[in-house]
């Protein structure tokens, strides 16, 4: 076959493998496919980084908080080295956040063929939460005092209890840490919204902040891949088709088949490889970080179930 020209498909490590002739249109098209599904798994990569931050700091609360069973040391020490441990993984998680949110309205326009479009979409989404929820200020103002001032977990404490029955007698233990940011240290520095540290109370419940701002971050997210869906999922429907057509030619074997132009075929290029492994990473990652937009109301507890 006269390939000059042309576009086809072939497999990049077979040279008798048979080179199927497409159209420019079909070639452009799978150009643009790979790079959707491309800045789709990149959305979905950088939630999971956010959300894999924040079971990080939770899961650090939680084991604290059971060390204490046994540990029931409180000294200064203990104290500094709770916070230390705590403000790492809260700063990872916010750091991580606010990336999110800083890049999340271009990251979703590249994933569709309604760019500006969807860009001021979701910018007004991410604008909506600003506007509506302190907590999602506050952390949001929180990143540039981590990165150039310091810590935001001032102050830990043991909020343990005894839970009493109907007759008001002992039942069950709790224990717990409380985990905060103090107003007065956030002043300090001179560089925080004078705005938004107007509104904080003297004291800022960093368990409260975190899960409200994680909840709003994935309630962009749902909103961001329904948004997206039409064109990532016609995306890779184009190239299962392509896959599907060259198979029917080549007794099923899609294994390296590329997308070529004549010329980037003669001079050795790099074709547009149209295997989708890797995208089966974006379509399970969208399977296990499901919508967790109320995330301040939920909390673990290993409480012995007595029904």
């Amino acid at each position: 076959m006269d390939m000059q020209g042309k576009y086809f498909l072939g497999a990049s490590l077979h040279e008798m493998s048979p080179k199927i002739e497409i159209s420019e249109k079909d070639y452009t098209g799978l150009v643009q496919a790979r790079k959707t599904l491309t800045a789709a798994l990149n959305i979905e990569e950088t939630y999971d980084l956010v959300l894999g931050n924040f079971l990080d700091f939770e899961k650090e609360v939680l084991l604290l908080t059971l060390n204490k069973i046994v540990d029931h040391r409180f000294d200064y020490k203990k104290a500094y080295d709770v916070i230390s441990s705590i403000n790492r993984k809260f700063t990872n998680f916010v750091l991580s956040a606010k990336n999110y949110t800083e890049l999340i309205d271009s990251m979703a326009s590249k994933a569709t063929n309604n760019k500006e479009g969807v860009k001021d979409t979701v910018k007004t989404i991410r604008e909506k939460h600003y506007d509506e929820n302190l907590d999602y200020r506050f952390m949001e103002k929180l990143r540039n005092h981590l990165s150039h001032f310091g810590g935001a977990v001032h102050s830990v404490h043991n909020p343990d209890k005894w839970i009493l029955d109907d007759s008001k007698q002992a039942k069950n233990f709790v224990y717990n840490i409380g985990v905060h940011a103090l107003k007065s240290s956030l002043a300090a520095n001179d560089a925080f919204n004078k705005t938004v540290l107007k509104e904080l109370p003297d004291k800022i419940d960093l368990k409260k902040a975190a899960r409200s701002y994680m909840g709003a971050v994935s309630s962009i997210q749902v909103q961001v891949r329904n948004l997206t869906k039409t064109t990532v999922e016609e995306a890779r429907s184009l190239i299962e088709a392509k896959l599907e057509s060259y198979g029917s030619e080549n007794d099923g074997d899609v294994f390296l088949v590329g997308a070529y132009s004549n010329k980037a075929y003669e001079n050795d290029e790099e074709p547009i490889m149209l295997f989708l492994e890797w995208d089966d990473v974006r379509v399970e990652l969208i399977k296990i970080n499901q919508s967790i937009t109320n995330m301040e109301k939920r909390h673990i507890t290993s409480a012995i179930d007595t029904d």
